[in-house]
């Protein structure tokens, strides 16, 4: 009974969230139509419109709670941008069908659907948005904080608990762990301690009132994990389980059921192979690059005449870099050394040990005497990166993508090579937003792997939105 309320609790309490971003975006679509408009198109008609009218047009709200209920965004647990994805697709569903209810039923001079449009482009930024801070505090007062149980204190369960303090969006949380090394048992990570052997999971998940457990021993034996599986999906109300299969490619994943076999199929697709995939992911580029072009052209001229002021030389330099299927081609960026760099960086390795272990671990170094004050400055903000705009424009690379890699690193690159210029370089990528020079230079090639083969638009758009964050705080840059 407990359960029911607190799931009622839960349910009504994002029902109203929602339902407050919802009235929020309504009311600035009613006064971008009643105020702001009008003013630039004299020839549309009056707009008259009373909050008393909200009352009438119930069916309008309940449209979008419908829909939200249809893509099970108040049941299931979802990252942010996850779920911020299908509240974009139940919003737009939304606002098609109530498009067509007043198109169809002549109802325009009851709902304006200029206001219609207005309340779609709104809700998809203030729906995730009231989300987000609503999920925060209802997270701080319990109203929505899930108990769970991690099997497995090993490196699987470590990542686990990892993945899921930064992700507090999704409401889980862990009350320990249970692992049958010796070893493991009493000892705390990252504060939540380890109880005891994975047996002991029924008495411990009464104890702590956990309904959730998380699987995370990857190395168990198929038939040990159907066994365990099959015991903690008789107890828990939800079983997750953390398979072996880190570094593959699953986003694009669907799955198929040979019921009879008792096995599934894993539909792995590379969406990037698909031509049409890759027109779309072309108009995007060319649609974001032409809207910012009136931005970024004076900016770019600007940072030009500050480069050339500084110091002697070309505001702009090219250089030779690895593009799709393995063509070369002239990658744009800001000048941010002094002319001299290549014979400084040569002295530099031959006369210190430190920095030539530090250049090939990363290909960069921390504090690099090379770099002029402007140039230290247009790295960390990445602007020196802003002229590749053109090479986008031209059609050599594209918003989002793998490193655009130097014609030296062919043989760093080894095995990853073929899957990595399977697409085209990109100016942001998901190296960047993941450590940027942090990382290591391996799992660099990694994440640019990772990205090609799980590739989608939505990935090209949350990378996008994670670069301005990462960007503004600086994070990883040198």
């Amino acid at each position: 009974m407990n359960g029911m309320i607190q799931k009622l609790l839960r349910v009504s309490s994002l029902m109203l969230i929602d339902l407050l971003a919802f009235y929020t975006s309504l009311s600035l679509a009613w006064e971008l139509r009643a105020d702001v408009l009008p003013a630039f198109f004299s020839h549309l008609p009056p707009f008259h419109f009373s909050y008393a009218d909200f009352a009438s047009l119930w069916w309008i709200p309940a449209t979008f709670i419908l829909f939200i209920f249809y893509e099970d965004l108040y049941d299931n647990n979802l990252p942010f941008w996850d779920e911020t994805r299908d509240i974009a697709k139940s919003v737009s569903l939304a606002s098609i069908t109530l498009m067509a209810i007043v198109t169809l039923g002549k109802m325009g001079d009851v709902v304006s659907r200029i206001v219609l449009l207005g309340l779609w482009f709104s809700s998809l930024f203030f729906l995730p948005l009231f989300r987000f801070w609503g999920k925060k505090i209802l997270y701080k007062t319990g109203i929505r904080r899930e108990k769970i149980l991690i099997l497995g204190a090993g490196n699987a369960g470590r990542l686990v608990i990892e993945g899921l303090l930064k992700e507090k969006h999704i409401g889980y949380d862990v009350v320990g762990f249970l692992d049958d090394d010796e070893q493991k048992r009493g000892t705390v990570i990252l504060g939540r301690k380890v109880f005891g052997r994975v047996s002991d999971f029924r008495k411990v998940m009464e104890e702590q009132q956990v309904k959730t457990v998380i699987i995370a021993i990857p190395s168990l034996p198929p038939e040990q994990l159907s066994t365990l599986t099959a015991k903690v999906q008789n107890s828990a109300v939800n079983t997750m389980i953390i398979p072996a299969l880190k570094g593959i490619a699953i986003l694009n994943t669907d799955l198929t059921h040979l019921f009879s076999e008792e096995l599934f199929l894993m539909n792995i697709r590379n969406n990037l192979k698909s031509a049409a995939n890759r027109l779309i992911k072309r108009l995007f580029d060319i649609s974001l690059c032409v809207v910012s072009l009136p931005l970024l052209l004076p900016v770019t001229a600007i940072i030009g005449l500050i480069i050339r002021l500084e110091t002697p030389g070309q505001a702009l330099y090219s250089h030779d870099r690895i593009g799709r299927n393995g063509r070369i081609f002239r990658c744009y960026k800001f000048r941010t050394m002094h002319r001299d760099a290549e014979e400084k960086l040569k002295e530099l390795l031959d006369r210190n040990e430190e920095i030539r272990v530090e250049w090939e671990h990363t290909w960069k170094l921390k504090d690099d005497p090379r770099i002029t004050k402007v140039g230290r400055f247009l790295r960390t903000t990445s602007l020196d990166e802003l002229p590749q705009i053109f090479n986008v424009l031209k059609g050599e690379m594209s918003l989002v993508g793998p490193r655009p890699y130097l014609p030296r690193e062919k043989e760093d690159l080894q095995e990853n090579m073929q899957v990595i210029c399977s697409a085209k370089p990109g100016i942001t990528g998901l190296w960047q937003v993941s450590g940027r020079s942090n990382t290591s230079y391996k799992h660099r090639l990694k994440l640019d792997a990772w990205y090609v083969m799980n590739w989608s638009l939505w990935l090209d758009i949350v990378i996008l939105f994670k670069t301005v964050k990462v960007v503004l705080k600086a994070e990883g840059a040198y």
